[in-house]
Formats: C-alpha cells, sequence, structure tokens
C-alpha cells in the first residue's frame, strides 16, 4: 500500500449506494430478496486504487476490468487481472485488492446478495478470463452495467428497483455463462415522465417547483402530478429530492468539498437545512456519510 493509496475518489467515476432503508426493503421483497444489488459502479482509469477488507464484505463483490490491470488476493491465493477478466469475491472472506504502482485499471463491480447469489457460490473465488470469442460481446456487458447504474440514479422507486435487481441475474449471467450470452439491445424509456426524471437530473443544482416541472412536461400541475405518482410512488417534489440527495452523496464520495459547498452544488443555500433533508432520506449527516467505512 503506497501513501498515495485511495478507496475511491477518482475523475469520472459513478458509484451507487442504496440507503439502508431501501436495502432492507428490497431483502423484504419476494420478487427481489433471492438475488439484489447493494452497491454498483465504475472507476474509470484507477491509479493506486486500493481496498482491504479484513473481515471480508457482507456481500459478494463482483470486478470487471475493462482497461489496465491489477491483482485480487482472496485469503492466501494472489490473481493478476488485466483487460477483460472478471472475478467474484466471496462474502465474508478476506480480502484486498490494488492497481499496480505504474498502472490504473477502469473497472465495473457491483456488490450483491441473496439466496440465489449463495446457489451460485461455486462459481466465486476465482478469476476468469473473457476469450477472444466472447470479448466481442464486451460492450454489450458494459452497457449492462450503465444500464442499471442508470437505472438506480433516477431514483429508488419500486419500478426502478425491481427492473434493476431483476436485470442482476442478466448481468451475472453474461458473466458466468458466456455461451449463451445473446446479443444485448437497450430500449430507451421515451415516457413523459422518465423524461421529466431526465429533466430533474440535468437541473440537479436548481431549485425547480412543481409548477416548472409540469409546464416543462407539457401537462397540467394536476395530471402530472397524478401521473408522477402512479408511475413513481413519489410526489415529483420527494422525488426531485431524492435526485438531489443521491447525487450529494457522490459528491461526498468523490469531492474534497465542505458540506455547505455540496448542499449548494444540489441547489440548498441553507447548509443546516440540506443536512436535515440529507439525514431524513439518508438516516445519517453528510458527515457521517462521508466517514462512514464504505461497502
Amino acid at each position: 500500500m503506497t501513501p498515495n493509496s485511495k478507496k475511491d475518489g477518482f475523475l469520472g467515476e459513478q458509484s451507487i449506494v442504496l440507503p439502508s432503508s431501501v436495502s432492507h426493503k428490497v431483502r423484504n421483497d419476494p420478487l427481489m430478496s433471492d438475488l439484489y444489488i447493494t452497491d454498483i459502479g465504475f472507476y474509470p482509469h484507477a491509479r493506486f486504487h486500493f481496498r482491504k477488507r479484513i473481515s471480508g464484505s457482507t456481500e459478494y463483490v463482483l470486478i470487471y476490468v475493462t482497461n489496465g490491470s491489477g491483482e485480487v488476493n482472496i485469503r492466501e491465493e494472489s490473481f493478476t487481472l488485466t483487460k477483460n477478466d472478471f472475478i467474484i469475491i466471496p462474502k465474508n472472506t478476506p480480502h484486498h485488492y490494488h492497481t499496480y504502482e505504474k498502472d490504473t485499471w477502469t473497472i465495473y463491480w457491483v456488490h450483491f446478495n441473496g439466496t440465489k447469489a449463495d446457489l451460485l457460490a461455486d462459481h466465486f473465488g476465482k478469476k476468469e478470463t473473457l476469450s477472444v470469442h466472447y470479448t466481442t460481446q464486451e460492450d454489450f456487458r458494459v452497457s449492462l452495467f450503465k444500464d442499471l447504474i442508470h437505472t438506480l440514479s433516477m431514483g429508488y422507486v419500486n419500478s426502478h428497483l425491481e427492473y434493476a435487481n431483476l436485470g442482476l441475474h442478466r448481468l451475472l449471467a453474461a458473466f458466468l455463462y458466456p455461451g449463451q450470452f445473446m446479443h444485448y439491445q437497450q430500449i430507451q424509456d421515451t415516457d413523459v415522465i422518465s423524461k421529466s426524471i431526465s429533466y430533474m437530473r440535468s437541473h440537479i443544482g436548481e431549485a425547480l417547483s412543481l409548477q416548472e416541472l409540469a409546464r416543462q412536461s407539457g401537462l397540467s400541475v394536476a395530471h402530472y402530478s397524478k401521473l408522477f405518482t402512479q408511475k413513481t410512488g413519489f410526489s415529483p417534489i420527494d422525488h426531485f429530492i431524492q435526485l438531489k440527495i443521491q447525487y450529494a452523496c457522490q459528491l461526498l464520495d468523490i469531492s474534497q468539498f465542505y458540506i455547505k459547498e455540496v448542499a449548494h452544488q444540489v441547489g440548498y443555500q441553507d447548509p443546516y437545512y440540506f443536512s436535515r433533508i440529507f439525514k431524513k432520506v439518508m438516516r445519517m449527516s453528510p458527515l457521517e456519510y462521508r466517514k462512514r467505512d464504505k461497502l
């Protein structure tokens, strides 16, 4: 481990860490509890990346290298991972991984759990290389990752959680059963509410009103609110708050901004009010979130 070693905070990284309340909901939902995501993300050109878990993780961890190289150690066994390699680290198993001092790696990763994950455990704990024949499908595996990250970044409504966690089955199958892996065609959701959510995300630093959101959607306030709540289970403003807090979590993870600066970035001029909203959603303060030992 070098003095420059980093757990995260790489330029361009993306990470989604489900709040404990959402994870609890998923674990107790019969549709999702057999195989579900707890964290998912992407680290591009991660130099000095290092992570050590003395007691292991409470979830399985899939790491997929799309560029560069690094090393994964599970108990006493070491694996060098280069482009097109992946490994699934068993849960509750001591491990550490790192890039080489003069190299970087670009990785997609996901933490997952569930009874189906336990049934697949024989596949885990060893490095696998996608052969030349199968690496022609690499872009589609990355697309699967991006699709799940994007879906969860749109908020934790039931339809998003169900889609992402059911999609995890396909993601794992694409790695564990490459011979059966079929061409993936990404489907864009173009309905008015999805467009509205995309609009919220692109204006995350603004204080959009319900009237502005309805007007942007071309609907009356009443019709827009009813349609939005039917699709997501949340009011438009409550959902917008969730997206703000989600982005705030990313800023706390990857930047050195002060809490008040993070608040301003997501549209809150009063950092104390921001902290109260953050704690209501995440069940911990922004400072506690930043100091936590991330999975």
